[in-house]
């Protein structure tokens, strides 16, 4: 069996890092805007700032999610975890 390995470029790598920012970005915004509720939104914030950091810093790069993730914004595929 021949496996395939994934290896992103580093623009698409940068890219991936800036999708995922932006999610915690708007779950921020969705919060401040009371578009759901966050029992503490200034704790909530603050976790989501830091989600923002670690995901710009590459902390997650390494995770089936992430680099699933990658593919999709580079190809428009969604690779199926499971088989």
């Amino acid at each position: 069996m021949t496996r395939t390995v994934y290896r992103p470029s580093p623009e698409i790598i940068q890219k991936t890092r800036e999708h995922f920012a932006q999610i915690h970005r708007d779950c921020i915004d969705g919060a401040r805007r009371g578009e759901w509720h966050v029992n503490d939104l200034d704790r909530y914030v603050e976790w989501q700032e830091e989600c923002i950091r670690s995901s710009l810093a590459g902390e997650s790069d390494h995770t089936l999610t992430f680099l699933q993730r990658a593919y999709w914004l580079e190809t428009g595929e969604s690779v199926p975890l499971l088989p």
